[in-house]
């Protein structure tokens, strides 16, 4: 037995479930830090978070149980069963406690339960049907093989090598194709892939190139100190804000009280109106809050500690390396590879592999922790970033220190359960010099990727490609507009927006002319 095997699984699991502990404990909310409070959800936050880092983990796992010699773990059953058991915590466990924490303390709702049920039952009825049913029409795949044609017989005398038998007895070869059926296990990892993949290009894509710009951003627009008048006429503009904001939530009760009960085309155009306008008051309520935090920080902590400001720069310098250099991975070793495959130009996986060669080989899995754990959070960050910009899709669920409600947890939460397996695919794609010999490579490389009715997908990269494409997209959208759509940046432009959100087309029409006005007669005092 691989001693040093058995320390490394246990040492990944115990790291994962005491990170994702700490960050349950430093992202939750002040009246949720009683660890009796809600401590179901609380735990599936916990176990869902360790499945997904554990899923991404088994392949530096696979590649310690295949080289130099085969090891005593099973990794294509451990492979089949982490995928099960994140499809059964991706359409049941995490909805069902989605559901729960809708409904937890709103005495409105009298039978929880049956709330519950009927929204998971309703869940794992579309989910159980759309997997069940296209599994026996679509789990058809076609293996890539080459077909010799032999016309001679091979004598007992004959002294061939094994390897030299088929060129010596076999007069032509053509490439064909072997059709099978893949077991139910193969197919669901494959779905589960290929839904993963939508979230993670359009969010993961944005985060490559948001977290480090935003990084940056966020050591330039740093809080700095200001002086009692300043603070008393920004507190005072944010008041006028946040009674509009009062204003509209007022109305859009008012609104979605009346169109609630009405039925039609034009009602559930109005109904999607109103969880548009919901979405846009959520991300204006955020955006009202940060700068809330940022102007107490400039008052009573004369602003942001330098410490924090030089970490965010840092920070965002190293997650800009690393966004690099995932970039120039997927084209030095994908996209090249996929055009000419007698070209390999091993980069991240390079450095993977020195790792192992070199003895270090916990160096190398930490790297590899790092640059997969990173693209995870990119994709929750691309969310949250997506919301924020378009909201008209859906809610945004921000993750702030000490200050993010259990409901938004458990979103993205389920955001990463549900990208997990894209991410999986993508890194043995990716890392496909140091996947070699694995279990990972003959179900990803020999049997998902030609699953016929997802094979034009995954043979060509196409999901990478668009990834690539989105990121630089994004990369650029955010060198020309850096910051979101705030009503607090303190200049002309932002004076128009800020008349906006309070019901004007401009300042002039707006109740802030007159603050204003005051508050340039009090600086001329």
């Amino acid at each position: 037995m691989d001693v040093f095997l058995v320390i490394f699984v246990c040492a990944i699991a115990a790291a994962a479930i005491a990170g994702n502990v700490r960050l349950l404990l430093h992202y939750q909310q002040p009246e949720d830090a009683e660890w009796r409070s809600s401590i179901g959800i609380k735990t599936v936050v916990v176990l869902s978070m360790t499945i997904a880092w554990l899923l991404n983990m088994l392949l530096p796992i696979d590649v310690r149980n295949s080289r130099p010699r085969p090891g005593p773990v099973d990794m294509d059953a451990v492979w089949q069963g982490g995928f099960v058991v994140l499809g059964v915590f991706l359409f049941a466990v995490v909805p069902a406690t989605l559901f729960y924490s809708e409904v937890e303390g709103d005495d409105a709702v009298r039978s929880k339960r049956r709330y519950v049920l009927c929204h998971l039952g309703i869940t794992l009825f579309f989910a159980v049907c759309a997997i069940g049913i296209s599994f026996p029409f679509l789990a058809d795949a076609s293996l890539p093989v080459v077909r010799y044609t032999c016309d001679h017989w091979q004598g007992a005398h004959a002294s061939f090598r094994p390897d030299q038998l088929a060129p010596h007895l076999c007069s032509s070869k053509r490439p064909a194709f072997l059709d099978i059926k893949v077991g139910f296990q193969v197919y669901l990892i494959a779905v589960l892939c290929f839904i993963g993949w939508f979230f993670f290009v359009i969010f993961g894509g944005i985060g490559l190139s948001a977290i480090p710009v935003d990084l940056v951003l966020a050591y330039v627009d740093r809080p700095r100190a200001i002086d009692e008048q300043t603070y008393r006429h920004r507190r005072r503009l944010l008041g006028e804000v946040a009674a509009a904001l009062i204003r509209t939530a007022e109305a859009m009760r008012e609104k979605d009280g009346s169109v609630s009960a009405k039925s039609g085309l034009f009602a559930s155009r109005n109904k999607r109106a109103v969880r548009s306008d919901y979405n846009k008051f959520r991300r204006d309520v955020v955006l009202l809050e940060e700068e809330m935090e940022r102007l107490s920080i400039s008052k009573f902590h004369r602003g942001e500690n330098p410490a924090v400001s030089l970490a965010k720069l840092v920070f965002g310098i190293l997650c800009g390396v690393m966004s690099l250099m995932w970039v120039i991975h997927i084209i030095a070793s994908v996209m090249v590879s996929h055009i000419s495959p007698a070209i390999q130009i091993p980069v991240l996986d390079g450095i993977f592999a020195a790792c192992e060669s070199a003895g270090v080989y916990p160096l190398g899995v930490a790297l590899f922790a790092v640059f997969t754990l990173y693209l995870l959070a990119c994709t929750v960050y691309g969310c949250m970033k997506f919301g924020m910009r378009i909201f008209f899709f859906f809610s945004v669920h921000p993750m702030r220190a000490r200050g993010t409600p259990l409901n938004s947890i458990l979103f993205n939460v389920e955001l990463v359960l549900v990208t997990s397996a894209a991410v999986v695919q993508f890194t043995q794609t990716a890392f496909q010099n140091y996947a070699r010999l694995t279990s990972a490579e003959v179900i990803f490389s020999a049997q998902v990727k030609y699953v016929k009715f997802f094979s034009f997908f995954f043979e060509h990269n196409i999901f990478i490609y668009c990834l690539l494409a989105w990121c630089i997209a994004a990369l650029v959208f955010l060198l020309v507009k850096p910051r979101d759509s705030s009503v607090f940046r303190w200049d002309a432009k932002a004076d128009k927006r800020l008349g906006k959100i309070l019901g004007a087309k401009s300042l002039d029409d707006s109740p802030l002319k007159k603050s204003r006005s005051d508050a340039a007669q009090e600086a001329q005092a």
